[in-house]
């Protein structure tokens, strides 16, 4: 069923392949172009493995044994080197989880009853209430035919603040149906 919506990008993929048969009367250069598409093409194909991307991994071999087949016109080792480097930190970059210390701080979600409560003069004017209770931030938006409150929450709170008393305050607020705890990953009830 994703096969239509993907078709560019496999097409987009392949073109690279390509790329060393318009230098092949440049020797050095065309082994440079294997060595750097191969890594590429192999780097992409690991990243995108859920997509259908494996399917580049033998062009993307072929590649770079065609890099080293003649010893006179071998990449130097300086090439040889740094190009594997730069695939693997680009794979890391992409693939490794982020660092949890610069995540974004954890939220409340409160889902309504109703899309009309953006409308409603006392919910808005609650809402805007919830500073006073430690809230950062509070942001009325539509998800899934649902009207949601997102409310940010602070690091740490002052005193006579707290998540509970902030929770507790959001779910009083009219037409809230439940209210959720959202980090960056997950939310629970």
């Amino acid at each position: 069923m994703i096969a239509p919506f993907l078709a560019w990008l496999f097409v987009v993929s392949a073109v690279p392949a390509a790329v060393p048969l318009l230098m092949r009367e440049h020797a050095k250069a065309c082994a440079r172009a294997c060595l750097v598409i191969g890594i590429g093409m192999l780097t992409w194909a690991l990243i995108g493995a859920v997509i259908g991307m494996f399917l580049f991994i033998p062009a993307a071999l072929l590649l770079l044994v065609a890099a080293f087949v003649d010893a006179s016109n071998r990449p130097g080792a300086w090439f040889a080197v740094t190009m594997p480097i730069a695939a693997a930190a680009a794979f890391a970059l992409i693939v490794l989880p982020p660092d949890p210390e610069n995540e974004p701080p954890p939220s409340f979600n409160a889902t309504l009853d109703s899309t009309n409560r953006f409308y409603d003069q006392e919910f808005n004017e609650r809402t805007e209430h919830l500073r006073d209770f430690g809230a950062t931030s509070t942001e009325v938006g539509e998800s899934a035919g649902q009207l949601e409150l997102q409310v940010g929450i602070p690091e740490s709170f002052t005193e006579g603040q707290s998540q509970d008393r902030l929770r507790k305050e959001i779910a009083r607020l009219p037409g809230v149906v439940e209210v959720r705890l959202c980090t960056f990953h997950t939310c629970d009830y």
